[in-house]
């Protein structure tokens, strides 16, 4: 009996120790299910904040892309620079303007000339007004057969009144350097006046003189034949639109060389100051020549200070003493 119930207990005690295990295993169990668990949510966790990371990195992507392609094609500091007011031949500066009048005569023999056609075109020869203007005083002459003007012409409802014609040719010429052929007679009928220093006329830039005939001031119509090959004026009538426009395209043709010669010369119209120094200096070396010659040494001290002087003067003053 004793044999058989200690038989009986070890058996018990072998089954609670097998059942314990077995518990401790199916906790382990648990326990390496719920690390498992724990582990994958960590790594979804991981991998949902590493999505808007991607996709940050792709907007950067993106935004970088775009920002090539609308990359300047040109340095900035360039761009600046193709801004400024100096120009190449062929060009003109925004603030440039060229233009052109029509007259007709009143008075006596219509031998006063008064504004009749205004006409004005920016840098690119666009116009910025082309209008015609009546006139207070009568008008005896109408020269038909220069300005195509006629009664009818200015008799018209668009014909803008003289007061306000110069107003509106006042205010697209302020601040602006303006161009023309023989400008200051336009200058006259509109009553008005130009600092010099902005005033390009192409009748009296030297270097835009015919060849050969540097001496004589030319026609509007002989420059365009000679530096634009074309024809103007066929008929012998004058258009402001026109006249303004070649005026603008001879002063593109030698926008550099003149700007570059005002800067020298400042009080001349591109190159006169230059021409006057040089006549100055040969002057000069003449009368310093025949001083030598005659062998009077006080009338060389004396001639070539005044000489210099007459050199380096403005043009008006430069003429008032050749007069004198």
């Amino acid at each position: 009996m004793g044999a058989e119930k200690r038989k009986r207990q070890k058996a018990a005690k072998a089954a609670a120790e097998d059942a314990a295990k077995g518990a401790e295993e199916a906790l382990l169990a648990e326990a390496k299910a719920a690390s498992h668990a724990a582990s994958a949510e960590a790594r979804a966790a991981k991998v949902a904040k590493a999505i808007p990371v991607t996709s940050q990195s792709l907007s950067v992507g993106s935004n970088w892309k775009r920002l090539l392609e609308r990359r300047p094609t040109i340095a900035p500091k360039t761009v600046a620079q193709k801004k400024s007011t100096s120009v190449a031949d062929g060009g003109a500066s925004e603030i440039v303007v060229a233009l052109d009048c029509e007259m007709v005569g009143v008075g006596p023999g219509g031998i006063r000339s008064v504004l009749a056609r205004l006409s004005i075109v920016d840098h690119e020869g666009k116009v910025l007004i082309d209008a015609f203007v009546r006139q207070s005083e009568k008008i005896t002459d109408y020269r038909t057969h220069i300005t195509g003007i006629t009664a009818a012409t200015l008799d018209g409802p668009k014909v803008m009144r003289e007061e306000a014609a110069r107003k509106r040719a006042a205010e697209l010429m302020e601040g602006k350097v303006v161009v023309g052929h023989a400008v200051q007679h336009d200058f006259q009928a509109l009553l008005m006046s130009h600092p010099q220093s902005m005033t390009r006329d192409t009748a009296l830039f030297r270097p835009l003189r015919v060849p050969g005939s540097e001496k004589k001031t030319p026609s509007l119509a002989r420059l365009s034949e000679v530096w634009l090959h074309e024809t103007i004026r066929e008929s012998g009538k004058h258009d402001s639109v026109e006249d303004a426009r070649m005026a603008l395209r001879l002063y593109r043709l030698k926008s550099r060389l003149w700007e570059k010669e005002l800067r020298r010369d400042p009080y001349g119209n591109g190159a006169g100051a230059e021409a006057g120094k040089s006549a100055g200096a040969k002057a000069a070396v003449a009368g310093d020549a025949g001083a030598d010659s005659r062998g009077n040494k006080k009338l060389k001290r004396k001639a070539s200070p005044a000489v210099a002087v007459a050199a380096e003067a403005p043009p008006s003053k430069r003429k008032r003493r050749s007069s004198e």
